[in-house]
């Protein structure tokens, strides 16, 4: 069965004199026919299976980003009207080196035409697109695996919405696939339309991590755990094999947290980075919709008798994110004046006894040289988001979208362009990366309530937006 459908503003923000701009993706692209243009509009280099995967060409639904051709994709409609889980969807394969970064991204594209019907991302037609690590290389087992939705009933229709997800090959990893599903649990309809596809392949940089069991591969040893922590290492609930740690809420008791955390030796002046991997997931206890559960990643500094001197935490999972896509977190924090430890914790908060979980892996903690670190390669197609909550008081987060892992920087300025911070200043992750402004200057000193800016730098290009602290 084929369905045929019918047939940006730019903003421009002169500020310090810091001009955004957006560079195409320079990466070596793994896959064949990445835009769908091969004789004319067809699957020639991907392998496709079930009925859903189609073309949209200039004869067809005239929908595609670039050039005159584009994937489309809907459901399968088999044994309706009883609902069944179906799956359709077209990939291509790899060879892949243990350690190596994988990144699958592209664009996506939903049309009022043919729009998929609801708003519950994990109950209804969704397209996926996946990177899975297989342990044949031909047929075999999935031993890994990262996939972000594409689009679902809540994408914003008749827009191109570029897509990423990356994840690392684990030993034994003997295929890697580039893959997109459609998944359709009843028979509603609705399709998704996918162009300028790319498959890279990165180095992930080596770190002087010094947490202990950072990957959870020898179950929770080196980590003081409270309320409901468990070791996990089900495929899905997994970074990189063999372990995770699951998080949920200590029910009957709103507003308490369950976590866990570890604790090392500190000095006043250390620069420090702490980042996590955490993910939800449709496949169990998801956090969306109206759920209020979250959880942080967190920072506390201790003084000698053991009094709190600063504390700085961001979010990393909450409605709000992303539903089966392992995302990284990082903040970047100096120790204050007195410290002589840090702890690092994850923490999940229950506000009220709702359902939900989180799964973190592969953390890190990195006590940076203070000689700072050398620019790695050139930015492309960076972005820098609104910070949030906005205006703010006193902690706000600000995340920016790296398309490979490669060196940013991230600066505070006041409303006359007097630098305040370095926020960040380091290689960033491929995907989306958070770092947090407690409002203190260089000196940790409290700055005053107004309007700032904030820039980040990445070789060539630079993107500034404003924010507002309020006290």
């Amino acid at each position: 069965m084929k369905r045929v459908l019918s047939i940006v503003c730019v903003l421009s923000l002169v500020i310090l004199a810091a001009i955004g701009s957006e560079a195409h993706a320079q990466c070596t692209n793994l896959l064949a026919n990445p835009g769908f243009e091969a004789s004319g509009g067809s699957y020639d280099g991907w392998f496709t299976f079930g009925s859903g995967p189609q073309m949209s060409t200039p004869a067809t639904d005239n929908i595609f980003r670039s050039g005159s051709a584009a994937a489309k994709i809907y459901g399968e409609f088999t044994n309706c009207p009883i609902p069944q889980f179906d799956v359709g969807g077209f990939g291509q394969a790899f060879t892949p080196v243990t350690g190596r970064v994988y990144e699958l991204s592209g664009y996506g594209f939903v049309s009022s035409a043919d729009p998929i019907p609801g708003t519950d991302p994990c109950n209804g037609n969704r397209l996926v697109a996946q990177v899975a690590f297989f342990d044949q290389a031909s047929e075999g087992n999935v031993i890994s695996r990262n996939e972000v939705i594409v689009g679902d009933g809540t994408t914003t229709l008749e827009q191109w919405k570029k897509f990423s997800v990356s994840t690392v090959a684990p030993p034994g990893a003997l295929r890697v696939e580039a893959l997109f599903l459609f998944l359709q649990p009843g028979c509603d309809t609705g399709s998704v339309f996918v162009d300028d596809v790319q498959f890279c392949e990165t180095t992930e940089m080596p770190v002087a991590n010094l947490l202990v069991n950072p990957s959870f591969d020898l179950g929770l040893t080196g980590w003081t755990t409270f309320s409901n922590v468990y070791h996990d290492t089900r495929i899905f609930a997994t970074r990189t094999p063999i372990g995770s740690a699951k998080l949920f809420g200590p029910f009957g008791d709103p507003g308490a947290a369950s976590g866990l955390f570890q604790t090392f030796p500190a000095a006043p002046g250390e620069a420090w980075t702490y980042s996590v991997h955490a993910l939800t997931t449709c496949t169990e206890d998801p956090i969306y919709g109206t759920n209020d559960n979250f959880a942080t990643a967190k920072l506390i500094f201790n003084a000698a008798g053991g009094a709190v001197l600063d504390s700085t935490e961001i979010t990393i999972v909450d409605n709000t994110s992303p539903l089966g896509r392992w995302t990284k977190h990082r903040m970047y924090v100096t120790s204050p004046a007195g410290a002589v430890s840090v702890s690092v914790y994850v923490l999940f908060i229950q506000p009220t006894d709702q359902n939900g979980a989180i799964w973190v892996d592969d953390l890190e903690l990195v006590k940076l040289d203070p000689t700072g670190i050398a620019d790695g390669p050139q930015p492309i197609d960076i972005e820098l988001h609104q910070n949030h909550p906005n205006p703010f008081n006193p902690t706000t987060t600000i995340s920016f979208t790296l398309p490979v892992a490669q060196h940013a920087k991230v600066e505070i300025f006041d409303a006359k362009g007097a630098r305040v911070r370095v926020l960040f200043d380091d290689m960033g992750y491929a995907g989306l990366n958070n770092v947090s402004w407690n409002g203190t200057d260089a000196n940790g000193n409290r700055v005053a309530s107004g309007a700032y800016f904030y820039r980040l730098t990445s070789g060539a290009s630079k993107v500034t937006r404003k924010m507002v602290l309020l006290k």
